[in-house]
């Protein structure tokens, strides 16, 4: 199973739920008080899907890495320090009567081994600061969220409000669609983008080992 086939039923079933929600949203044998608590549902919900799918995509997206039999010294800068943030970490936090020895040992031990990638964090709120963040480890564009940045703030910090119980009233269905179409995009622009990522260097010559 290629990444674009896993990537796109975990896509499958997160755009059948939105479309579910959509259309109790957009039903006229709801009342206005049903539509108001419905919306605040439908925003918690749009903003799950969206830190879900980036944060699945990833995965899987290194994990396919790990599966091309590459090892950690041909990866790109930003991906390689990800692999070795805990090695790198533990290297600053040792003695110095044991550094040199480590240092020594350290090409050997890790940059000649497939990477092993820690978990992809989200950090609790996935703010576009932080997908921006994300995207740059992973060796991809950040520009479609650049591009929405200002309404990928709105949404994480109204769902934030949701969560907390406040009363965030979101306006109307049409508001809410615009966020929607954010999310779509963001996510199409993602599965797109791995699939791409791994059919270029320095992945590609390793494809043949992906089984």
């Amino acid at each position: 199973m290629s990444i674009l086939d896993i990537v796109s039923r975990d896509l499958d079933w997160r755009e059948k739920e939105i479309a579910s929600m959509r259309l109790l949203l957009l039903s006229p044998a709801i009342t206005d008080t049903q539509r108001k608590g419905l919306l605040r549902a439908a925003w918690a919900m749009l903003y799950a899907h969206y830190e879900g799918f980036c944060k699945n995509t990833l995965t899987a997206f290194y994990d396919f890495v790990s599966r091309t039999g590459i090892v950690c010294g041909r990866l790109p800068t930003p991906t390689k320090l990800f692999a070795l943030r805990q090695h790198l970490k533990y290297l600053k936090n040792i003695p110095d009567e044991d550094l040199l020895d480590e240092v020594i040992k350290f090409s050997s031990r890790n940059l000649t081994a497939i990477p092993q990638f820690p978990e992809v964090d989200t950090e609790s709120n996935l703010w576009p600061s932080v997908l921006m963040k994300l995207l740059e480890i992973a060796d991809l564009s950040a520009e479609a969220v650049r591009r929405n940045e200002q309404k990928l703030n709105t949404l994480v910090r109204r769902r934030n409000d949701i969560a907390h119980g406040e009363e965030n009233i979101i306006p109307e269905v049409n508001y809410y669609l615009t966020y929607e179409d954010v999310v779509y995009n963001i996510m199409y622009d993602l599965a797109l983008q791995v699939e791409q990522r791994l059919l270029l260097p320095p992945y590609s010559s390793s494809q043949q080992r992906i089984g």
